[in-house]
């Protein structure tokens, strides 16, 4: 399952947002805060809350579009429509009041819903796309949850569990990794070579997607999340909150695709995630990688994210969108140097800090009037915050020279 297309209309500060064609794998959207970044994956979430509703319970109900989220200039209602990978659209519409002029379309959806339902009463192992929004409120507790009363049994659906609530979910993947856990020491008495198909999903992404951790495990006494960090094993609340983001979040996509796709590979698995932030917390040399290797470790995987990073978007190899006063505007940012991309597609006017810019202008300034003292001035107090190495400095002193040479001609 793809989505192919995005057209939304008046919801938020979005205006009139048309994407022809979506990437399958990756789209990135960026933009200045309030640009309307979130509200791209908001407008999706809303839609997908009735798929996810509807796959659990035939007449379960999404949410609607919230009135206060219909654009206040809005001459009707807001649209927000999804064009699908099996030529369908799916469209979830809210009227002002007295000026209904269209009405939401879910049937392809339904009839979607459907066939899956059908398919799962009849074959339990049928496979099932997941879909996720992962919103920037991903705390991770200290503390660790207890295991629910009853029955301990996860069923394919249960891949939906709290998936568009927009946070981390570590409550529901500490408990699953619990369980799984149990259940293959379990079966480890009898059988020394049995692995569980979902915790070996989760060790395969980890390996890709961090492969300086290791043994990710549940230590009972007392109860903690553990893994190994080079030779020294850790606490999950002893990493910091990048790491900590990072790792529940990428186990949490590989655990929902082994509870979605029981009998086949769950790395290949299908779906739609949405990450909003995705450089939340994270160190330059992680965000230097973390798409890529999102892509190389979901290949099946549809991936809608934002950042204001532009290291994260050259690494995006994909479709990237700006969002300037709710319009969408296509960058191409894949491999390129970050200091340019903060100057094309962030909009940044100086890569310098404004004091020490300003510091270059003076210095220029005064060379247009031939103010030498006030330019050796400028100089100085660039070398004792630069150093006089830079780079920059370095191009100030030469203008002075060929201008001094021009002179002489």
């Amino acid at each position: 399952m793809k989505i192919k297309s995005i057209s939304i209309d008046y919801f938020r500060g979005l205006q009139n947002v048309d994407i022809l064609q979506c990437d399958d794998h990756v789209n990135l959207f960026l933009g200045i805060n309030g640009a309307g970044k979130s509200s791209v994956l908001d407008a999706i979430s809303l839609v997908f809350s009735w798929y996810t509703a509807r796959i659990q319970s035939a007449k379960g109900r999404g949410r609607d579009i919230p009135k206060d989220d219909i654009a206040i200039h809005s001459p009707n209602g807001c649209t927000i429509d999804l064009g699908m990978d099996d030529d369908n659209h799916w469209k979830l519409y809210r009227s002002l009041k007295y000026k209904k002029t269209d009405r939401s379309d879910l049937y392809a959806m339904n009839q979607r819903v459907a066939q899956l339902r059908n398919a799962l009463d009849s074959d339990s192992n049928q496979s099932l796309p997941i879909i996720v929004h992962y919103g920037v409120n991903r705390v991770i507790p200290n503390t660790y949850p207890r295991l629910p009363r009853g029955k301990n049994e996860f069923t394919q659906l249960d891949a939906y569990r709290n998936a568009l609530s927009g946070g981390q979910s570590f409550s529901d993947f500490f408990n699953w990794f619990r369980l799984a856990e149990d259940y293959e020491n379990e079966q480890y008495k009898s059988n020394p070579n049995f692995k569980d198909h979902g915790l070996e999903s989760v060790r395969r992404c980890m390996a890709v997607m961090l492969p300086e951790y290791t043994d990710l495990r549940v230590r009972r006494r007392p109860l903690a999340l553990t893994m190994k960090k080079g030779n020294e094993t850790l606490k999950l609340n002893q990493l910091s909150d990048g790491e900590k983001c990072y790792i529940s979040l990428v186990c949490d996509i590989a655990r929902r695709l082994a509870i979605a796709n029981p009998s086949s590979d769950p790395l290949r698995g299908d779906g739609i995630v949405l990450i909003d932030e995705i450089d939340l917390h994270l160190h330059p040399q992680w965000q230097q990688s973390i798409v890529s290797r999102l892509v190389k470790t979901f290949p099946n995987c549809q991936f809608f994210i934002t950042s204001h990073s532009p290291i994260v978007a050259s690494d995006v190899n994909g479709k990237v969108f700006g969002i300037k006063e709710g319009e969408i505007v296509p960058q191409y940012t894949y491999g390129k140097l970050s200091s340019n991309i903060l100057t094309s597609s962030f909009e940044v006017s100086s890569l310098r800090n404004p004091f020490v810019q300003s510091l270059f202008d003076a210095g220029y300034e005064a060379l247009d009037r031939n103010d030498i003292n006030l330019y050796t001035k400028n100089l100085i107090q660039l070398s004792d915050i630069l150093g006089p190495d830079d780079i920059d400095i370095t191009g100030l002193r030469i203008e002075k020279l060929r201008r001094e040479k021009f002179a002489r001609e």
